[in-house]
């Protein structure tokens, strides 16, 4: 029975692929661009783009689609090399995704929208790379104010703003990580005034400012109020809030919400999974519960390594609190692999 279970699942799962590759090939062979949003898929030729979103035409009629409600777009007359690219770029795979970016053969492409799509991915790509400690901070930094100035008109302007900002906030300047994240917050939409609110706390929160990142916080779950795109961001709000107020002593109630978090998080969102974890930890380790403290570390370390920089931070933490259970071998293995996967992290500078 469960082979015929797992069959099926197969089977559905290789059917939808067919149906999914069959689509754009028919809409590539038209002409057609591919704009995915969370609610499925619509096809048309897009007309225009600024940094509030896009306009396609489809039959003659023209449709807006603002920016914060875009998954991703797959351009007709693309490289093929783009779309694994960018699945790469989506499954967190950065590397996999520069050498196929580096295919690609820059003089064929003649469409303004496909070459700011090869420069963004790049730019994101080598940005995280650079977070995690296999770049250079300042390199990274320029890269992306470069991105910036040369493509006002992108699509892709929220993420680098924030990509910025996140930059600065890794290089602890955190009065220039504010600065970006509140130009996500003059956008009209409640989805970007919630993310603003939310990475703003994150900045204060990481200059241990716990009482004003609350504030933040609680700023941004308003503004997700009665918005369904914004309220996608509930949950890492509620989760940093949880984690500020646990530093403000509120441990009890605030680990009992984490907790909720993670039992309500969707098991494909390894990112906030794996900030629900470290924030665990850092609940346990506000309670002087070392061992608790250990165990939502390596639940990071073990099944979602992929989230680079919550990695780095879980490596951290088990490296001193496996010295203060005593266990020095397991300690040295942690700084280790901190080290060697993380070099230019701010975790493996400590």
């Amino acid at each position: 029975m469960i082979r015929f279970t797992n069959f099926k699942t197969s089977l559905v799962a290789t059917l939808a692929l067919l149906v999914l590759a069959t689509s754009t090939r028919t809409a590539a062979a038209q002409g057609l661009d591919r704009i995915r949003d969370r609610n499925g898929i619509t096809t048309g030729k897009i007309v225009k783009t600024t940094a509030l979103g896009i306009t396609f035409s489809k039959n003659g009629v023209e449709t807006k689609k603002p920016v914060e409600e875009i998954v991703s777009i797959t351009f007709a007359g693309e490289p093929a090399e783009l779309a694994p690219a960018r699945r790469a770029v989506h499954a967190g795979r950065f590397e996999n995704a520069l050498k196929k970016l580096g295919e690609i053969d820059r003089a064929d492409v003649r469409r303004k929208e496909i070459v700011q799509e090869i420069d963004f991915l790049t730019t994101l790509c080598n940005v995280q790379r650079a977070l995690s400690g296999q770049g250079t901070l300042d390199q990274a930094r320029q890269e992306v104010t470069s991105f910036l100035s040369k493509n006002s008109k992108s699509y892709h302007i929220p993420e680098a703003i924030e990509l910025l900002g996140d930059v600065l906030l890794a290089n602890q300047d955190y009065a220039g990580a504010q600065a970006q994240y509140k130009k996500l917050g003059k956008a009209p939409a409640p989805f970007f005034k919630a993310r603003s609110a939310i990475l703003i706390g994150r900045s204060l929160q990481a200059e241990k400012k716990h009482q004003e990142a609350v504030a933040a916080f609680d700023r941004g779950l308003q503004a997700a109020k009665g918005n369904a795109t914004a309220q996608t961001q509930v949950l890492e709000a509620t989760l940093h809030r949880a984690v500020s107020q646990s530093a403000l002593g509120d441990v009890g109630p605030s680990t009992d919400k984490v907790k909720q978090i993670i039992a309500q998080a969707d098991t494909k969102n390894t990112k906030l999974l794996a900030q629900a974890y470290n924030a665990l930890g850092d609940c346990y380790l506000q309670a002087n519960e070392q061992k608790a403290a250990r165990q939502a570390f390596l639940h990071v370390d073990l099944l979602f390594s992929s989230a680079a920089n919550e990695h780095a931070k879980a490596l951290y933490e088990l490296s001193q609190l496996w010295n203060d259970l005593g266990k020095s071998a397991r300690a040295r293995d942690a700084q280790d692999r901190l080290k060697e996967k993380y070099p230019g992290s701010r975790w493996a500078k400590r």
